[in-house]
């Protein structure tokens, strides 16, 4: 069952071997509240999402989100920069019979001196009428772009992880491998990522909103496999920290299980034309 009452292309590796092994796949079990990240993206893009608009997904990865919204829409592309995202992406749209969608290879990411020139996307001037970007580039390296090719009326529609605050009270009684899964970024510089461009473009008409993601993970090897999951170089076997991830759960835990917080940024950009 998926996490996400609506975003539940999030958990489609478990139907297409292909997709985790590409890299899409969060392979532990766990629960989310409602009002989670996920699902108010997915509604926020609702309130702008048209039988007769042209879409444009940055970041777009595999495709999934991008080619569920393709029957909701006159047209639809996928940008990304990795190459074997976007080839599972376009044998997906074949296999789904979806001709109003494209995916292209576009690398975004920039250097950080400011006077680094940005790289064109390719459309047309007044061509788009919403762009979505989920968990995709931070907007600075798009934004003169998106305002180049976007139709009277066009907006953006954001989420960005924030990571995991506060962080847990038993953070400090995982063991030595997991101190540092947790990313706990600055309010102030995720928000900065969205108004810092909008700011220097002189566009003011935005909107920001925090949703607090409550993770409930209901047994210590949940624990174990999402913490296995993130950025560690030295993975314990689970013999070797089930003592300690027990007495968490020993310790800390509820009826349900035990807490990880998460934060999202959800943003919401009208572009002036």
């Amino acid at each position: 069952m998926s996490k996400y009452a609506r975003a539940q292309d999030m958990d489609s590796w478990l139907e297409d071997p292909r997709i985790a092994e590409r890299g899409f796949a969060h392979r532990w079990e766990s629960s989310v509240t409602t009002g989670n990240g996920e699902d108010a993206f997915l509604s926020l893009v609702d309130q702008h999402l048209r039988p007769d608009s042209d879409l444009l997904d940055f970041g777009c990865g595999h495709g999934e989100l991008t080619l569920n919204l393709a029957a909701r829409c006159r047209s639809i592309a996928g940008i990304d920069r990795d190459s074997e995202y976007l080839k599972l992406a376009r044998e997906l749209a074949i296999e789904r019979g979806a001709v109003n969608v494209q995916f292209i290879e576009v690398d975004l990411a920039q250097p950080d001196e400011e006077e680094s020139a940005f790289v064109e996307i390719p459309f047309a001037d007044d061509s788009i009428d919403l762009f979505i970007n989920r968990r995709g580039p931070v907007l600075r390296c798009y934004l003169s772009e998106a305002i180049r090719i976007a139709r009277a009326g066009a907006s953006i529609v954001g989420l960005h992880p924030t990571g995991n605050t506060p962080a847990p009270t038993w953070r400090d009684e995982l063991p030595r491998q997991y101190y540092d899964v947790f990313i706990a970024l600055p309010f102030e510089e995720v928000t900065g990522w969205v108004t810092k461009p909008l700011d220097a473009a002189g566009i003011s008409d935005y909107s920001l909103w925090w949703v607090d993601v409550p993770e409930i993970l209901r047994n210590p090897h949940e624990l174990y496999v999402r913490f296995s999951a993130g950025h560690i170089t030295d993975v314990p076997d689970y013999s070797e920290v089930a003592q300690q991830l027990e007495a968490i759960f020993q310790h800390h835990a509820t009826s349900d299980g035990v807490l990880l917080r998460h934060q999202r940024l959800l943003w919401k950009v009208n572009i002036p034309k």
